[in-house]
């Protein structure tokens, strides 16, 4: 049986995708300094007692050493390689931890055999990549570098992510039809019957100001855009939006001439004939592969669901990588 490490836990996108690769192992610990996305772990993953909220490079080696962990799996802060971030790289303060966990590698008496690493496109050009590739090379690691969307699995979300696998033994030659699937599933099959339409829909101003800015999909639709930690609290690059009705053209209306001029009743009803609203929290987390009894507990408010979902990570990529990962 496995033993396992799961580093930048969060809300347990790592530890879904475990179970979903259907190998045995036991989830030693899990580390995070989150207290949203630990309790959104705690809620569902109530047996798993060994959540840590210290930060990753205030513990000794000795401490990671007594686990005498085979695998590793993590998720390290993206925010220094992407243009938010400034692509400060190893010198972001949020790279620390990270640092510290690869400098820590050549100095463990029981250092893991597999590791897997998922991260955003744009960490392949970090020097913080260069520095993780040179130590792997210097522990005698063999390791795989791909970028990977869910589109490949038929899931219809454009997110698109650096994954690096790592194994001490060998390295196997990557093929395409690992995660060339053939259909992309349609919007529909992940969407929820009971929805509050009020709850979920977009300000008549919101719409009217910034409805050209959307990406709006529909249920038929195959694509989604990349839900991020902004979703319903930014417009622009957040994640796509819904529209309920099937024949309308969002495009032709947002370009009406009415649209672009004074907000007017007209106006209004020709927006509102489209049924637009946000994707619900847990439509999210269906399309990032959560399973169905993932849920959130009550007094995590709905900003804060849209946050922990946006940092977290496409479930049912990474149990692909992760059965690719452990084959014998």
């Amino acid at each position: 049986m496995h033993r396992i490490l799961e580093f930048y836990s969060g809300i347990g996108g790592m530890h879904y995708a475990f179970q979903l690769s259907n190998n045995s192992g036991e989830f030693l610990a899990a580390f995070d300094v989150n207290t949203t996305a630990n309790s959104v772990y705690k809620h569902n993953l109530e047996k798993e007692k060994k959540k840590s909220i210290r930060s990753i490079e205030s513990l000794p080696i000795s401490y990671y050493d007594s686990f005498n962990a085979n695998i590793w799996l993590m998720s390290p802060p993206c925010q220094p390689y992407t243009r938010m971030g400034l692509h400060q790289g190893s010198s972001d303060p949020r790279a620390k931890s990270f640092l510290y966990l690869i400098d820590m590698l050549s100095k463990m008496s029981f250092p893991p055999t597999y590791i897997l690493i998922e991260n955003v496109k744009g960490f392949e050009e970090s020097d913080t990549r260069n520095t993780l590739v040179t130590q792997l090379k210097n522990c005698n690691y063999n390791f795989q570098e791909f970028f990977i969307t869910p589109l490949q699995l038929g899931i219809p979300n454009s997110r698109l992510r650096y994954y690096l696998l790592v194994n001490i033994n060998i390295i196997r030659i990557y093929s395409d039809s690992l995660l060339s699937k053939i259909n992309i599933r349609p919007i529909s099959d992940f969407l929820q019957d009971d929805v509050d339409y009020e709850k979920y829909s977009i300000p008549n101003k919101t719409l009217t100001k910034y409805g050209k800015l959307f990406d709006i999909v529909k249920p038929s639709s195959r694509r989604s855009c990349c839900f991020t930690k902004g979703y319903h609290h930014y417009v622009e690059a957040t994640g796509s939006i819904l529209q309920l009705d099937e024949f309308l053209d969002s495009d032709q209306i947002f370009n009406n001439n009415q649209i672009n001029s004074s907000i007017s009743e007209n106006t209004i009803n020709l927006i509102l004939r489209l049924k637009l609203r946000y994707f619900t929290e847990r439509e999210v987390a269906s399309i990032m592969g959560f399973p169905k009894d993932f849920s959130f507990p009550e007094e995590v408010t709905l900003k804060q669901r849209y946050r922990v979902l946006g940092n977290s990570l496409s479930v049912r990529v990474v149990a692909e990588l992760i059965k690719y990962l452990l084959l014998d």
